[in-house]
């Protein structure tokens, strides 16, 4: 099927339109890049979690009343396509992998991955109503204060006739929500909705990693948003909040014809004279952006002041109606100055001097010490042991550093301690692993009592002690972790560093002079070598490489109390 009208998907309205503007301007002369390792395995993971929900659903109702159309690597386009109208002429009950037909009025096309009927049909039509759901590898649901709540508007998987779920509520995500509202419109255009007004209601599901369906309300008021608008010679914020809040259609309506004009204005871009109808501010999604390094390096000819990390849109505006549009100018600011001089901007005096510090970070192409910071404030031990874990699905390393021993202990200092399993893991093997790990620790602790020794455990961000807690709950655990022997060095490198680009260990080792040995350092990258190693790929190779790079994480953390540069 071709068509000259460009149409656009699910996607597009929640999406950056700097993206979009790119993609269809025939002046770009830059290529989008491929997804990155690690970005390329949370898809792979979205796949596989799809394909497992579709075969559960199938398997919970009876034979045909869930058609499942082919994806497009079995049939084209048109065969998918023809299928799908099929069952929805059906009415079939639950439809995966439903390929629509577009609506060329209003550009848009859609891939919907669950289609369900609500038994009603549509009035103007008289055909079967749909809501869609979509399938997402992220939690749709949060806990309810009365665990013995029941809300209708989360179910299990029997789709047909579903029951409601104890306990939890759906979390409204707008991203989520505004694919959701694509999808109804399509419904809509299709004759398979009703129109969005007082008489019904509009829904759409998220089934999550929590297998279960949250039903979200489209006609809710639930989006505050943030619009900076000029007035002379003063910029405010005007806020919908409360009784002016957006629904998610009216969000959906609003970014979508957005995108539409973008594409349109793109396509009759004749030359590179002619400027966009946007431009690249450094945001959010900018991480995993297929489009990222091109934007970027744009960015950084000109020393945006969005490269500023907590420079969004809104902070943006503000500093280009201000006169400052660079990194540069904005770490040029005397932070007490910049305070009067921005008193009638909604940016707060914690913003601007916060944003004036990123800034000077930026500059310099890394985290900059603090001029207040001390040391001391880190605590100190006789014995220091640095701690860090790996998990796929499970916990399957803790890995221990002997950083610091005293001089007569029979242990050598440097020594690394994996406690690790290489074969498939249930309950029993996670735990087993876990408490191996502790009675070690006891074992080192209770020496160092003995003797009068100060001990501390070091970690980074207070995963470890989360996953503990869950996988060997006790009371001699929790009076353990809660010791002041335990000390989370995430808090502490926010005290020492300025710095642009977070304060993941990443960041802050390398700029206490570490460097990891492996030339890919990442978790997501740790979990691909494990599952390699599990599928007898490389085993020995993959199991070598995961035990270095626990090594050198926990060498990381050491290096941040004993900088090497």
């Amino acid at each position: 099927m071709t068509n000259s009208v460009p149409l656009l998907g699910a996607y597009a309205a929640k999406q950056c339109p700097v993206r979009l503007f790119r993609q269809y301007d025939p002046t770009e002369d830059a290529v989008a890049a491929p997804p990155d390792d690690d970005l390329q395995q949370l898809f792979d993971d979205g796949i596989a979690f799809e394909s497992a929900i579709v075969a559960e659903i199938v398997s919970l109702h009876p034979d045909g009343t869930v058609a499942v159309i082919p994806g497009r690597d079995e049939l084209d386009h048109d065969a998918r396509r023809a299928l799908t109208h099929q069952a929805l002429d059906a009415a079939t009950p639950v439809i995966s992998g439903a390929l629509m037909e577009p609506d060329i009025d209003a550009q848009r096309l859609g891939e919907i991955d669950i289609l369900v009927a609500t038994g009603r049909t549509v009035s103007s039509s008289g055909k079967a109503e749909y809501r869609a759901v979509d399938v997402k590898s992220h939690r749709c649901t949060t806990y309810l204060a009365d665990v013995d709540d029941i809300d209708p508007d989360v179910t299990d998987l029997h789709l047909i006739e579903p029951h409601p779920v104890t306990g939890v509520e759906p979390r409204y995500r707008e991203d989520d929500c505004l694919q959701l509202a694509h999808y109804h419109r399509l419904l809509q255009a299709l004759g398979h909705a009703e129109p969005d007004d007082e008489q019904h209601e509009v829904r759409g599901g998220i089934l999550g990693s929590e297998g279960v369906v949250a039903w979200f309300d489209l006609q809710r008021a639930q989006w505050s948003t943030i619009t900076p608008q000029e007035h002379g010679d003063t910029i405010g914020f005007h806020r919908r909040g409360r009784s002016t809040k957006r629904t998610t259609l009216d969000r959906y309506d609003f970014e979508f014809a957005f995108r539409v004009k973008v594409v349109d204005a793109a396509l009759t871009r004749v030359d590179r004279s002619i400027e966009p109808i946007v431009e690249p501010v450094k945001v959010k999604e900018c991480e995993r952006c297929d489009w990222r390094e091109v934007c970027d390096a744009d960015l950084r000819e000109r020393d945006d002041v969005s490269l500023v990390k907590s420079v969004g849109y809104p902070e943006w505006r503000v500093h280009r109606f201000m006169g400052i549009d660079t990194c540069t100018q904005l770490a040029a600011l005397d932070p007490d100055e910049a305070v009067g001089r921005y008193a009638q901007t909604p940016l707060t005096e914690h913003a601007i001097r916060n944003q004036i510090s990123e800034a000077r970070s930026a500059v310099a192409g890394t985290p900059i010490v603090r001029p207040d910071w001390d040391a001391s404030m880190i605590p100190r031990g006789d014995l220091e042991i640095d701690l860090d874990m790996e998990n796929a699905d499970r916990v399957y390393l803790w890995g221990a550093l002997l950083t610091k021993v005293p001089n007569d202990w029979p242990e050598a200092a440097g020594t690394y301690r994996p406690f690790v399993s290489f074969e498939p893991l249930d309950d029993p093997g996670e735990r087993a692993i876990a408490a191996d790990l502790m009675e070690w620790l006891t074992e080192l602790i209770e020496r160092s009592e003995r003797a009068g020794l100060v001990v501390r455990i070091y970690f980074y961000s207070g995963v470890e002690i989360t996953k503990l807690r869950s996988i060997v709950p006790s009371p001699e655990l929790e009076a353990l972790v809660s010791s002041d022997a335990w000390v989370d060095l995430l808090p502490l490198m926010k005290r020492k560093f300025w710095s642009n680009w977070g304060h993941g260990l990443k960041v802050t080792a390398q700029a206490s002079g570490f460097s990891w040995r492996d030339d890919d350092p990442g978790g997501y990258a740790s979990m691909q070598w494990y599952r390699d190693a599990m599928a007898d790929v490389d085993r020995e190779t993959n199991i070598a490489r995961i035990l270095e790079y626990n090594e050198d994480d926990c060498r990381a953390t050491a290096a941040l109390r004993d900088p090497l540069n």
